[in-house]
């Protein structure tokens, strides 16, 4: 498979310099001289973790708006076609969530979680404020600053185990991300990326650099011109445990408007009036799915609307819901 070499910028450029490079990007590039992602730290974490699903349950409880630590392709939850890999989803507002609720898990107070915590927590005020920004001034939407729905994602892709019925279980499926814009920190290779009608695959990164990815929130505001870009994670040669950290930075409220900015000679594609709540539960249930922690409700809603609309996938949501064409 080819090698696809995005663009890079450092961080440290100007607000300026950034903005116009994210505005040539088409849908990712290099972000260099960034924090770099505390990967040890995070697999020490999942080890625990893994041996301790006493903790893994508390945690879990402590947050009962959904899972927090998920191994769903381990627990048979999906079969072949769930993700092979485990995750752990944090966030200031689950952070908080979780203490009130049980104040003496210490794992988030101490140790390996502490430490990875802190560095999220330095990603969202000093970097990803920045980033806001520029992405903001690309697509000529002030909207955008106001997305601070920020989630902490790492990942891990432990050595492949015995798959299910004989076939190979993805590792991250493909699919598009859902918000304004996506931070991942890879600790080797294995993101693939669809450029140029065909799938490649990005090259090993230096630690402090980030891939910037963009969702649909981002490629509806800015009228196609910033495309939530089509990806993938691969098993690579040589590669038996992959780490990857990855911070989410999403519209909050279901009212955020998602108008998009047409710029002179083009072509509208979306529609006026879209708010994030119009996405978000549907796009959310393609994502459980994958992730096979989709629940018996959603379940039933996920049938039931592939049934009605024949919405698949989050594409499929968005030619359904948002495109001009929709309404033709």
């Amino acid at each position: 498979m080819k090698l696809y070499y995005p663009a890079s910028i450092s961080f440290d450029s100007s607000s300026e310099d950034l903005s116009a490079a994210i505005n040539d990007s088409k849908g990712i590039i290099l972000l260099t001289n960034l924090p770099k992602a505390p990967f040890s730290e995070i697999q020490t974490a999942f080890d625990g973790l893994h041996a301790r699903p006493d903790l893994v349950t508390r945690l879990n409880n402590a947050y009962m708006s959904n899972l927090v630590y998920k191994d769903s392709f381990s627990m048979g939850n999906g079969g072949a076609s769930v993700d092979m890999k485990r995750v752990l989803d944090l966030s200031p507002e689950r952070l908080g969530e979780i203490t009130r609720n049980d104040p003496n898990l210490d794992l988030l107070k101490e140790g390996s979680l502490k430490e990875t915590i802190e560095y999220w927590e330095h990603l969202k005020m000093n970097v990803a404020p920045k980033v806001g920004r520029a992405v903001a001034d690309a697509i000529g939407s002030e909207d955008l600053l106001k997305d601070s729905a920020y989630n902490y994602r790492m990942v891990d892709y432990y050595p492949r185990t015995d798959d299910v019925e004989g076939s190979v279980a993805p590792r991250c499926g493909e699919h598009r991300d859902f918000g304004s814009y996506t931070l991942v920190f890879p600790n080797d290779v294995g993101l693939q990326v669809y450029v140029e009608g065909q799938w490649m695959d990005l090259p090993s990164v230096e630690d402090g650099t980030a891939i910037l990815l963009f969702g649909w929130c981002t490629q509806i505001r800015s009228n196609g011109r910033l495309p939530a870009l089509l990806h993938r994670v691969a098993d690579a040669d040589g590669v038996l445990r992959r780490t990857s950290a990855v911070l989410f930075c999403a519209p909050k409220k279901d009212d955020t408007p998602l108008e998009p900015v047409v710029k002179a000679g083009e072509e509208q594609l979306y529609i006026s009036g879209i708010k994030a709540g119009n996405l978000r539960g549907s796009m959310r249930r393609k994502w459980q799915k994958r992730e096979g922690t989709l629940s018996e409700e959603g379940k039933v809603l996920e049938e039931e609307e592939i049934l009605a609309t024949n919405m698949v996938n989050q594409d499929d949501v968005v030619k359904n819901t948002a495109m001009v064409a929709a309404m033709d």
